[in-house]
């Protein structure tokens, strides 16, 4: 591997429950907004008890091609949206020739899949259409992206449940890095369905005391958070060696120092503080880099009760007390599959702007959380590297740090 072959941030993408835009993202969470909300479909379901996600509102995708447009789910949508952003970012109107694209979901579109069982049931399957097929394959939303740019280069649909989209960056950043390929974009991609709500709500893992009081439903960190909040979107990163950026005259918005990943094999739905441990120190080795060196760790963190235990345990086994903490998922929820590459990027506009966006609805920590010193109020402070932890369903654990700039 090249240890030379820097490997850094020159675009990005969002679409996020805060609406289509980083600048969406990033205002919605500086600003404290609230965009969750009580869902139908759910207040009719009698068994299951959250009511509350996070969805994205609609918006017009009449930009988008209609031969293009028909092979995409929901979640191709906001794929297409945030790589054109991404691009445009970047310095490209269009995808630059041997792109790599790294992007996945933790499950393809459901509503889609259910509309196809509707019509087995009935024996009307000279109804289902080929666009149909195509939107719910484990890869629809890389492959109908890669159409509609043209990307060419090698394309990668990795999927490991909530920690698809920095799984996704952290193989972008890997191939990179080994000269592999000199560009790529990255990152992760979801769309909400009720059945998510449902399924985390069997394992007792949503929240569901603040049915009446959406905005205060995730609490990460805080002695009375009872679960998660589903949500949506995507974040895609258009990742590129420094020697590339510089050529061509780029904007570097930050530099990806280092990454690391392992796999939980004790349980399947709940992670070891010790598993944990162990991948952010793989992080911090694979960076070169000490604990006191990390200014800020964003957390996976996503208000269920045990999840924000074994993290925090973690943390404080590899750092110091003073270490601060925060994590994005009051605000914007669990958007699954697309929750590290949306944090990232707002990880990479803390960088930038100094600013360190604070946990939502933290009020009074859980004691059996780590000793880390929590954000609870937006701080503006020197920032220079952030590490990111996603971890997922499934045992499978990313640790990812992002350096300012130089």
């Amino acid at each position: 591997m090249d240890e030379n072959n820097t490997v850094v941030i020159t675009g990005m993408g969002a679409v996020s429950p805060y609406g289509q835009g980083v600048n969406a993202l990033w205002n919605g969470l500086l600003n404290n907004d609230n965009c969750m909300h009580t869902v139908e479909e759910l207040q009719a379901l009698e068994m299951v008890n959250t009511k509350v996600a996070a969805t994205v509102e609609q918006a017009d995708y009449s930009f988008i091609p209609r031969k293009h447009r028909r092979t995409m789910s929901r979640m191709g949508l906001y794929a297409y949206c945030a790589a054109v952003e991404a691009l445009k970012q970047a310095g490209y109107e269009n995808a630059p020739a041997n792109l790599g694209f790294f992007m996945g979901s933790t499950l393809n579109s459901i509503s889609v899949w259910l509309q196809l069982c509707g019509y087995s049931q009935g024996a009307h399957l000279e109804l289902i259409k080929t666009s149909d097929f195509l939107q719910i394959m484990n890869h629809s939303p890389l492959a109908a992206v890669c159409q509609a740019l043209k990307i060419n280069g090698i394309s990668v649909g990795s999927s490991e449940a909530c920690a698809t989209g920095l799984m996704n960056m952290g193989l972008a950043y890997l191939s990179i890095k080994s000269g592999l390929i000199t560009q790529a974009l990255c990152g992760g991609t979801e769309e909400y369905h009720p059945m998510f709500s449902a399924c985390f709500d069997i394992m007792q893992a949503t929240s569901k005391n603040s049915n009446e009081n959406p905005s205060a439903a995730c609490r990460p960190f805080d002695e009375s958070r009872t679960g998660l909040v589903v949500s949506e979107g995507c974040g895609l990163l258009f990742m590129e060696s420094k020697k590339s950026a510089v050529a061509r005259g780029a904007e570097i918005l930050a530099e990806v120092a280092g990454f690391y990943s392992n796999t939980e094999t004790e349980s399947m739905a709940y992670p070891s503080a010790d598993t944990l441990k162990q991948c952010m120190q793989g992080a911090l080795f694979c960076a070169g880099l000490k604990p006191e060196d990390i200014d800020l760790l964003n957390a996976h963190a996503t208000g269920t009760v045990a999840g924000d235990i074994a993290e925090t345990q973690a943390a404080q086994a590899v750092f110091n007390a003073e270490l601060k903490i925060n994590s994005l998922k009051g605000h914007i929820g669990h958007s699954m599959g697309a929750s590290g590459s949306l944090e990232s990027i707002a990880c990479v506009n803390m960088l930038k702007e100094n600013t360190v966006v604070p946990t939502k609805n933290l009020n009074r920590k859980d004691g059996r959380c780590g000793n880390l010193n929590y954000i609870k109020q937006k701080e503006n402070i020197p920032l220079n590297i952030i590490m990111k932890n996603s971890f997922a369903i499934g045992g499978n654990n990313c640790s990812l740090i992002l350096r300012r700039s130089l």
